[in-house]
C-alpha cells in the first residue's frame, strides 16, 4: 500500500525532486551553513518597513455602517472538529506542538485550547511562541544558487492557527453578510479561484474581439505586497468595520512584536523582528490583506480584476479619451499606493493591446513617471494570454513543461512499479496539462492531438510498453486514463455547474437567459447561447459550454451537489 505522503516515498524519490536548499550564493557573502540562513534572512527582511514610521499620515477612511459584530464564543466541540480535520503532516511552529499530538488527544486538547483561546481573546494577548515564524526557503524557479529565487515559507504555531480559523470564520461571515469584499476580488474567497478570475477576464476580451474592438490591458506588479502592509494603516481600516472590540484588539496584538528566523541547511539565523506585513503562513494573513487592498478599485473607471495582489486593469479603446481615462486610472492606482504605503514594481508592470488586427500601441502609458513596457503576451495567474487571444503560446509552454517532467520520470523511474508510475504521472505531469483548462480548452485538432500525445507517451512509460504495434488506446483504457479532451470537457461543465448553481453574481453577468424553452426538448436550466461573429468567441468558454450544458438531460443539470454532479457526468455517455 503506497503512501505518497509517507517517509518511505522519499527513499525512492531521487534528490532533484526534493526541496533542496542552496549551498552557495553568487552575489551574497556566505560562510558555511549559518551563512546561508543569514543570507536568506537578510534578503527577506529588507522588504519590511522600519518599526517607527513617524511620517505615516492617517488618510480619510470611509466608516461602514455595519451592524456591530456579535461577540465570539469558542466551544470545545467546534475546536475538536478543527483538530480532527487537520492534516497530520502539517509542520509545527516554534512551539513544537505537532498536529499528530493534538489529533491523538483531541478530546482533551480541545478543552484546554478552548480555555486558552477564550483567555487569549479576552486579554488581547498571545503566547510569545505564537508570534514567532520559522521560515523555510522553497525554490521557485531559476538558478538554485541565487537566494532571490526562493519563496519564504513561514511555519507558525498550530494551536494559533486553530484559533485563527475560528476568528477567520467569524470575520469572513460578518464581511460577506455585509457585502464588504469587492466583487472584483477573486483571491482567497470561497468558491472563487484563479480559474474564475481568468474566465471573467478572458470572456470580456473575447467579447471585445468579437465586436472588432481593441482592448488595452495593464498588468500591475506589487513589490512584496504581503510583506509591506503597514500595521498602523491596516488597523485603521479594521477599526472602521465595526468588528468586535476584543477581536480588533487581539488582531493588533497578533500583528505587532512578531519575529522570525530562517532555517536552511540545518542551521538557524538569529531571530529578527517583523515590523510590517500580514503574517506569512498564518490563517488570518490573507484575509487581512484582502481588507487592506479592498478599496483599490473604488476610484477606477476601467474594468479591474484582482486575485489578492495580482491586478489587471483594462479598457476598450474606441477614442483618445479612453486612453486618457485608462491613464487616469493608472494615476489613481499610483496615488492609492502612495497613500497606503504600497510599492509597484514598475519594471514588471506591462501593457498589452488585445486585438484581431495588427496595431501597435502608439500612445505610452506612464506609471510613476516611467513608461510601461509593451508586450505581445503575458503570463497571468499561470496562464499565458496572447494579444490575439490565441492559446498557441500557452499550449506550447505547458507541453514543454510536461514533457520535461515526463522525461525525468522515464530516466529515473523506469523500473518502478506500475502503480507508482501511474501516481507520478497523475501527480506531476497531468496537472501541468490541465491547470485552468476550462479557460483555454483548444478547439484546433492539432493542439488537441499534441496535448494527448504526451498522455500517450506516459501510458507507454507506465506500462513499459514501447512496441509500435501496441495500441496506446487500449493501454489508456487499461490504466483508466480518459482522453485529456474529455477531462477538459468535464472540467468546463463542472465550472459551469458551480457558476450556475452557487455563484449567482458571476453567472448573472456571464450567462444569458434563454430566448425560449421547449417543453419537449429543453430542461428548465437552459441558458441562452450568445451569438458569435468570430471563431475565437464561438469556441470560448461561455458559448461552447453553454451549448454543452443545454444538451445535458434535466436529471443531470438539476443536480446541485458539485461532487454528485461530477461523478454523474463522468459516467454520462457523451
Amino acid at each position: 500500500n503506497f503512501n505518497p505522503h509517507g517517509d518511505k516515498f522519499l527513499l525512492v524519490v531521487p534528490a532533484p525532486l526534493r526541496n533542496e536548499i542552496l549551498h552557495a550564493c553568487h552575489d551574497e557573502p556566505t560562510s558555511g551553513h549559518m551563512g546561508v540562513s543569514r543570507t536568506f534572512a537578510r534578503i527577506h527582511l529588507k522588504y519590511y518597513w522600519p518599526k517607527l514610521l513617524s511620517s505615516v499620515s492617517f488618510p480619510d477612511t470611509p466608516i461602514y455602517n455595519f451592524v456591530p459584530m456579535e461577540s465570539l464564543l469558542f466551544d470545545c466541540v467546534g475546536i475538536q472538529k478543527l483538530i480532527e480535520n487537520m492534516k497530520l503532516a502539517s509542520a509545527p511552529g516554534e512551539d513544537g506542538i505537532c498536529a499528530k499530538f493534538l489529533h491523538n488527544t483531541s478530546v482533551y486538547s480541545s478543552v484546554i485550547l478552548c480555555k486558552l483561546f477564550t483567555q487569549s481573546l479576552e486579554c488581547h494577548c498571545l503566547p510569545g511562541d505564537w508570534k514567532a515564524g520559522k521560515v523555510v526557503p522553497l525554490h521557485k524557479s531559476g538558478d538554485v544558487h541565487n537566494p532571490r529565487n526562493y519563496r519564504p515559507i513561514s511555519l507558525t504555531s498550530i494551536p494559533c492557527k486553530l484559533m485563527e480559523h475560528v476568528i477567520y470564520s467569524h470575520i469572513i461571515t460578518f464581511l460577506e453578510n455585509n457585502s464588504f469584499l469587492s466583487d472584483h476580488q477573486h483571491g482567497f474567497r470561497k468558491q472563487y479561484s484563479c480559474e474564475t478570475q481568468l474566465l471573467c477576464l478572458t470572456n470580456d476580451l473575447f467579447l471585445a474581439i468579437d465586436a472588432s474592438s481593441l482592448v488595452d490591458c495593464i498588468f500591475l506588479d506589487f513589490a512584496k505586497a504581503f510583506d509591506t502592509v503597514c500595521h498602523k494603516l491596516l488597523l485603521l481600516k479594521l477599526s472602521k468595520l465595526n468588528l468586535d472590540a476584543n477581536i480588533l484588539k487581539w488582531i493588533e496584538c497578533f500583528l505587532i512584536d512578531r519575529s522570525q528566523f530562517v532555517t536552511a541547511n540545518e542551521s538557524n539565523s538569529p531571530l529578527s523582528p517583523v515590523t510590517s506585513g500580514v503574517p506569512q503562513g498564518s490563517v488570518l494573513g490573507p484575509l487581512l490583506f484582502l481588507i487592506y487592498i479592498n478599496d483599490l478599485p473604488h476610484n477606477i473607471s476601467s474594468s479591474i480584476k484582482l486575485f489578492a495582489d495580482d491586478c489587471v486593469i483594462y479598457r476598450e479603446i474606441k477614442t483618445p479619451s479612453d486612453h486618457l481615462a485608462l491613464q487616469c486610472d493608472l494615476d489613481n492606482v499610483s496615488s492609492w499606493c502612495d497613500t497606503w504605503l504600497m510599492n509597484l514594481n514598475v519594471t514588471k508592470c506591462k501593457v498589452m493591446r488585445v486585438s484581431r488586427r495588427t496595431c501597435n500601441i502608439s500612445t505610452n502609458y506612464v506609471l510613476n513617471n516611467s513608461p510601461l513596457t509593451k508586450v505581445s503576451s503575458y503570463k497571468y495567474l499561470g496562464v499565458t494570454i496572447s494579444d490575439n487571444l490565441s492559446w498557441q503560446s500557452h499550449i506550447d509552454l505547458i507541453k514543454n513543461n510536461a514533457n520535461r517532467t515526463l522525461g525525468y520520470l522515464r530516466r529515473n523511474f523506469s523500473l518502478a512499479p506500475m502503480q507508482l508510475k501511474l501516481l507520478l504521472y497523475k501527480t506531476l505531469v497531468r496537472p501541468k496539462l490541465e491547470y485552468s483548462s476550462s479557460v483555454w480548452d483548444p478547439h484546433v485538432n492539432i493542439h488537441i492531438s499534441s496535448i494527448e500525445a504526451i498522455q500517450n507517451r506516459a501510458a507507454r512509460f507506465i506500462l513499459s510498453n514501447y512496441s509500435r504495434t501496441a495500441s496506446v488506446t487500449h493501454m489508456k483504457s487499461t490504466l483508466n486514463l480518459p482522453s485529456l479532451s474529455f477531462r477538459r470537457k468535464i472540467s468546463r461543465l463542472c465550472l459551469f455547474h458551480k457558476l450556475y448553481h452557487t455563484m449567482h453574481s458571476l453567472s448573472n453577468s456571464l450567462f444569458l437567459p434563454p430566448s425560449y424553452i421547449s417543453s419537449r426538448s429543453d430542461h428548465h436550466f437552459k441558458v441562452g447561447i450568445p451569438s458569435s461573429r468570430t471563431n475565437l468567441h464561438f469556441n470560448s468558454f461561455v458559448p461552447k459550454t453553454s451549448t454543452d450544458w443545454n444538451h445535458l438531460p434535466a436529471s443531470i443539470a438539476s443536480i446541485t451537489d458539485p461532487a454528485n454532479f461530477k461523478s454523474t457526468i463522468n459516467a454520462y455517455p457523451f
